[in-house]
């Protein structure tokens, strides 16, 4: 678990994790709602353990530097899990935290909300998977390095994100795109179906669909809902 009171020696790292740097939740049900009444950034931004370690909060608001988040990705390496009734630990740190223990682990990469409950950060998971190469480790960083640039650039010209449609930060093609802006303009909680794209995308062969899917997939924006047909956005899964 993170626990913004400290981190680092072993400090829990908050909403998931047991103690060391860096770890992950993967509920069923989230702890503390969620406030509504405002847009939060529909970006999923890469980012270190340390960055959200160190990012102001102002009420349910995270800033890394100028840059507001919410959805998010990691990657680093599991350390302990531990299972309760309604929630799955994952214990995950990074080489932005120094670990005074260095067990044997898997390196996997997370994509989930970043929240605050009763003082304890955490990041809700939505989205765990094992890294088969190795080189994704240092594409991650540099990810991460780049779509910081790119955000801080957007909130000091335009004093905000870009929007929900404007995904240019996250590095999508126009392909990619155009599924996923059907993904989340679909109001079925069970999702859309991989056949509804290609018949609304007749322009785009089923393998290229299909390629797309699993890259959104793969990278925490949409997953699938009652079988590996149907998908729905993960901005809307709160």
């Amino acid at each position: 678990m993170w626990n913004q009171g400290g981190y680092g020696d072993s400090s829990s790292m908050g909403g998931g994790y047991t103690q060391s740097p860096g770890g992950f939740a993967s509920p069923s049900a989230s702890q503390g709602g969620e406030k509504k009444g405002r847009m939060r950034p529909q970006q999923i931004v890469p980012c270190t353990v340390s960055q959200l370690l160190s990012a102001r909060q102002a009420e349910d608001v995270f800033r890394i530097g100028e840059v507001e988040i919410a959805q998010i990705t990691l990657l680093g390496v599991v350390r302990t899990t531990e299972k309760s009734i309604t929630n799955q630990w994952v214990d995950v740190e990074d080489p932005s935290v120094e670990s005074t223990v260095i067990p044997p682990g898997t390196y996997v990469k997370v994509s989930g909300n970043l929240r605050s409950f009763q003082s304890h950060r955490s990041v809700v998971a939505f989205s765990i998977r094992p890294v088969e190469d190795m080189n994704e480790v240092t594409s991650h960083m540099l990810e991460v390095v780049r779509a910081h640039m790119l955000l801080g650039k957007t909130q000091g010209t335009q004093g905000g994100y870009s929007g929900a449609n404007d995904m240019s930060s996250n590095g999508l093609s126009p392909a990619q795109n155009q599924v996923l802006s059907l993904i989340r303009s679909c109001p079925d909680p069970q999702g859309i179906h991989i056949q509804d794209l290609k018949q609304r995308l007749s322009g785009m062969s089923i393998a290229l669909i299909k390629q797309a899917v699993e890259f959104l997939c793969n990278e925490g924006h949409v997953f699938s809902t009652i079988d590996e047909e149907h998908f729905r956005s993960t901005d809307n899964n709160d």
